[in-house]
C-alpha cells in the first residue's frame, strides 16, 4: 500500500539527538524536497509562528528547494527536472514533460502492442 492511500499512521521513530532516547509525544514528519502539501504547511507556520527567527530560517529554507514539477500525464509532482524528460518519439505532447513512471508505463505498452522500445528514461538535466 503507498503512502498516498494509508492517511494518518506513525510512520517515524523520532530520535532526541541531546538524550539519544526516543521523543516523547506525537510527531508528524515534513520532506518539503518533494512533497507540495509539505512546503504549504511550512509556509504557513512560518507566518504563524512567534518566533521570527524560526520563521525567518523556514522562507529561506523553503526558497532555496529545487523547485517542484508536474508530470503533464499522471499530474504528479516531481522534485525538479531531474524527474522529468520529453515525450518520447511516439507522443506528440509537444512540449509536454513526462515522468518515469509514465515513461515505463508507455515503454511497456509500446513493447507489447507495437514491438517498439521507446529507450530508456533520460531526465531533462542529463541533456544540458
Amino acid at each position: 500500500m503507498s503512502d498516498q492511500t494509508k492517511g494518518l499512521y506513525n510512520k517515524y521513530q523520532i530520535i532526541n539527538r541531546e538524550t539519544g532516547q526516543e521523543a516523547d509525544g506525537q510527531f508528524f514528519v515534513l520532506k518539503p524536497a518533494s512533497d507540495p502539501a509539505a512546503r504549504a504547511a511550512l509556509v504557513t507556520y512560518a507566518e504563524a509562528t512567534s518566533n521570527e527567527q524560526l520563521g525567518i530560517d523556514i522562507s529561506t529554507w523553503i526558497s532555496i528547494l529545487p523547485k517542484l514539477a508536474k508530470c503533464d500525464w499522471c499530474d504528479t509532482d516531481v522534485k525538479g527536472e531531474t524527474e522529468l524528460t520529453h515525450p518520447h518519439m511516439f507522443d506528440m505532447a509537444i512540449g509536454g514533460r513526462m515522468c518515469r513512471n509514465c515513461w515505463e508505463h508507455d515503454r511497456e505498452v509500446y513493447k507489447g502492442s507495437y514491438g517498439e522500445d521507446i529507450g530508456e528514461f533520460k531526465p531533462i538535466k542529463e541533456e544540458q
